[in-house]
């Protein structure tokens, strides 16, 4: 007997795998968080099905669809019979809870494979369960947004604050990419989508055990993807606090977090430069490419805070005049305890 479960609950449940049979492509533009696709059309399958359905009729589609998945059927089998013996529960699920993931369930179901649930109104539930909740459930958050020039080790603190268990939103994890003109150097991996980016903002705030959550300043546009307007408004209307601390500890942070990537992403590096001639002067930028070249990754980090970011950031870090906090550090560290001490303030006012 086919089982359907709806969103909300499925999202409540424990031990639970989302299986996505859509296409590799529709899985791409955007899916459940942590959801494997197993396809059973692949993209060029899929195609040649919706052209039938489109030009013959229905039932000429069907026939060739079921054409198509008879040969992935032992191995698909296979592959759910091995999860439901890891997982509580399978849920599957196709574009809106149609024929695809129907006959994956009833298939599975008559092949005794007893804990997997159809979910009802498939992908399309899911995102309207996410874009309702991010447009109408951010007032219950209060952010507080931590503001400071390049280097000063922001994301290091967020990564402290995380690890002690405060709630944590890493913008610039999410969308790996460090939101600025050398953003997609240090992060490994395809950035996610639009809708992939804002589904896992959701899953980070509803999971957070508190109703405050520490992040980042960032521009409305992180890389390739865009924070949404009502977080982005959330992110505003917050707790604001500026970090500070020497240039020499800067630049050592910078050297830190881009060690491992500097020689192997050369090219990158040099492109990158190369964008910044309007605003340097082609003579700057001609001197830290040869900078690069010799490996004099100091002077480069050095001057592009003084001659670039410093200006850049100096600009957005005076539209806050009055921040809620200050903290001008000598070692990083130092930093974790007065953030406490702020939070426990809050919570008690």
């Amino acid at each position: 007997m086919l089982k359907v479960i709806d969103i909300e609950k499925a999202l409540t449940l424990k031990n639970t795998l989302f299986i996505d049979v859509r296409s590799p492509l529709e899985f791409e533009e955007g899916t459940i968080f942590t959801a494997k696709n197993i396809p059973i059309l692949d993209n060029e399958e899929r195609a040649i099905v919706g052209t039938i359905y489109r030009k013959e009729n229905p039932e000429e589609a069907t026939a060739k669809g079921l054409d198509f998945v008879s040969t992935k059927l032992p191995n698909l089998y296979q592959t759910m019979k091995e999860y439901s013996m890891e997982y509580d529960y399978i849920v599957i699920f196709c574009w809106r809870g149609g024929m695809r993931s129907k006959s994956v369930c009833n298939l599975l179901s008559m092949l005794n494979v007893k804990n997997v649930y159809q979910l009802r109104g498939g992908y399309k539930s899911y995102r309207q369960y996410v874009m309702d909740f991010l447009e109408n459930k951010m007032s219950q958050y209060k952010f507080i947004m931590m503001h400071g020039l390049t280097g000063v080790g922001k994301t290091h603190i967020l990564d402290e604050l995380e690890a002690i268990g405060e709630p944590v939103l890493n913008l610039e994890r999410i969308a790996k990419n460090s939101g600025s003109v050398f953003g997609n150097i240090v992060f490994n991996g395809k950035p996610p989508s639009q809708k992939d980016f804002e589904s896992l903002i959701f899953h980070v705030l509803q999971d957070a055990k508190e109703k405050y959550v520490f992040v980042e300043s960032e521009s409305k546009r992180i890389g390739s993807v865009m924070v949404p307007e009502t977080v982005y408004h959330q992110m505003i209307e917050g707790y604001h606090i500026l970090i500070k601390t020497t240039l020499k500890n800067r630049i050592k942070i910078i050297l830190e977090d881009y060690a491992h990537h500097l020689e192997i992403n050369h090219f990158k590096i040099v492109e990158s430069l190369n964008y910044l001639r309007k605003r340097l002067g082609n003579k700057a930028v001609d001197q830290l490419i040869y900078k690069i070249d010799e490996k004099d990754y100091t002077y480069v980090v050095e001057y592009l805070m003084k001659y670039y970011y410093d200006p850049l950031y100096n600009h957005s870090i005076k539209k806050y005049e009055n921040y809620d906090l200050v903290i001008d550090y000598e070692k990083i560290e130092n930093t974790i305890p007065i953030l406490s001490n702020f939070i426990n303030n809050i919570l008690h006012n």
